[in-house]
């Protein structure tokens, strides 16, 4: 009986040793011949976009996934600014001007009004002279009530124009005298600024230009507005250095009104003389790789995308200006999904270098 169950229980651990070995056997692909690589089935597949075209690369993209990429581009803009950069600018604030010209117009109707009511009480003075010289037919007490009265008129006068100049000296200290004229004079071309339908801009001349005529016209690139380029023409000399920017200051006006009050600018000179076309690439377009500012652009004749290199152009405020050739005006620059692009451009030789 004993031996019975020895055998037995030799017989159920055999059985679980060879279990076991199976269990491991079957865990370690590698002793029985399977390749865990080869099991695996679902390996990424990477496309590659990009194709070789005259020894440039250029990425190709199926309309789907174009559209579903959001890429998205359009026309180059041209501009006729060179590339001399000048100092920053700032959009004036005129509110001040603007309450100067109110009041002023209210003081003015004031001694107006007075000197006419003056007018006229020295004529009722003259008459009641020649009552008072006829037999005393009016009091001398009349003639000097009416005297004090214009005394009164002349000193409520005289305050008024004291007032009248203190306002003109603030603006001539602070403005210039170009805006004491447009003050006193109503058809003075630079009321359109104070109507708001031209704007004024303060630029400054860097140190080292401090000698140099500030340009007779400027392109303004905004900042913060979404306007396009704005022209101006130099107005006068500002009679005050603005601390937030740096240099000689200089008052310009623009030819239309659709900057931000307070905005900061970047300007450029246009010379009358210069035919060279630039253009301008804005800084949605713009993407960095190995330390250096790259654009796309998508060909017009193939429609493929390709990398172009913005090095050595030079950065606006708004984007970058490069000469007309460096990027075609046929070709549409990339706005939105540069970045995309150029991870389609190296994905696919990264992929490479890993299976190498």
């Amino acid at each position: 009986m004993n031996n019975k169950t020895t055998i037995v229980i030799i017989t159920q651990t055999l059985i679980i040793v060879v279990l076991i070995w199976i269990i491991i056997l079957l865990g370690d692909k590698t002793i029985i011949g399977i390749n865990p690589d080869e099991e695996e089935s679902d390996e990424e597949v990477v496309i590659d976009y990009t194709t070789i075209i005259n020894g440039i690369t250029q990425i190709k993209l199926p309309s789907s996934v174009e559209a579903n990429s959001n890429i998205q581009y359009r026309p180059l803009e041209s501009t006729q600014i060179n590339q001399k950069k000048l100092n920053y600018g700032l959009v004036q604030n005129i509110s001040q001007l603007t309450k100067a010209k109110t009041n002023l117009a209210n003081i003015n109707h004031q001694i107006e009004k007075l000197n006419h009511q003056l007018k006229h009480e020295k004529n009722h003075l003259e008459a009641l002279k020649v009552l008072n010289a006829d037999d005393k037919n009016i009091s001398d007490l009349a003639i000097n009530t009416k005297q004090i009265e214009i005394s009164d008129l002349d000193n409520e006068i005289n305050i008024h124009v004291s007032e009248k100049i203190n306002i003109l000296n603030m603006v001539k200290q602070q403005w210039g005298e170009v805006f004491v004229d447009a003050l006193k004079n109503k058809n003075h071309p630079l009321n359109k600024i104070l109507k708001n339908k031209n704007q004024l801009i303060s630029l400054s001349i860097t140190q080292g230009d401090r000698e140099q005529t500030p340009p007779k016209n400027i392109v303004i690139i905004p900042s913060v507005s979404s306007t396009s380029e704005i022209k101006a023409k130099l107005l006068a000399r500002s009679p005050i250095v603005d601390k937030s920017i740096i240099g000689k200051n200089f008052f310009y006006v623009t030819n239309n009104n659709k900057l931000t009050i307070g905005e900061r600018i970047s300007a450029y000179a246009l010379e009358s003389n210069s035919n060279q076309t630039f253009l301008l690439v804005p800084n949605s377009s713009v993407i960095w790789s190995n330390g250096q500012p790259w654009a796309y652009v998508r060909i017009k004749d193939n429609g493929n995308f390709v990398r172009r290199s913005l090095q050595g152009m030079h950065e606006a405020e708004n984007g970058w200006i490069i000469p007309a050739g460096k990027i075609k005006m046929d070709d549409e620059i990339v706005t939105n999904g540069a970045q995309l692009l150029l991870s389609e451009e190296f994905k696919y030789q990264i992929k490479n270098e890993n299976e190498d």
